[in-house]
């Protein structure tokens, strides 16, 4: 699992983050998914084809030090969306996001791994029982 933070505010972005690759074959399809809140895709390009989002969308566009570049909540399906100069990543995420986390330009995104310390313990423990 991957989450992605706001490490200049110290708050929680998405708790569930996708990447897709623009030379992804199947980027059109994996990029008109739903995000529910929680979520995130994050997608190398600088900008993003709103007619292929099915709902809408909070984006965080970020340079190469993951830094925000521009921050754009409520995008709508079919909406004008900005290339953003010196954008190497998308983050789409679920409407509601950029308040919830207080993410404005200038702030660093990070993201973060998450293991389980004991997955495989506590796998074996479940198939036990």
């Amino acid at each position: 699992m991957i989450l992605a933070l706001n490490e200049t505010r110290k708050t929680l972005v998405a708790s569930r983050l996708h990447v897709v690759r623009a030379a992804d074959r199947e980027f059109p399809r994996k990029q008109s998914t739903n995000i529910l809140p929680g979520d995130a895709v994050w997608v190398e390009a600088d900008r993003i084809d709103t007619s292929a989002i099915p709902d809408t969308l909070d984006l965080l566009f970020l340079d190469a030090d993951r830094r925000v570049l521009a921050a754009i909540a409520d995008i709508r399906p079919g909406g004008g969306c900005p290339q953003v100069h010196g954008a190497v990543g998308v983050l789409e995420l679920a409407p509601g996001t950029i308040r919830l986390s207080q993410t404005e330009a200038g702030d660093l995104i990070v993201f973060e791994s998450i293991v389980a310390a004991n997955s495989q313990a506590a796998a074996v423990r479940v198939s036990r029982s």
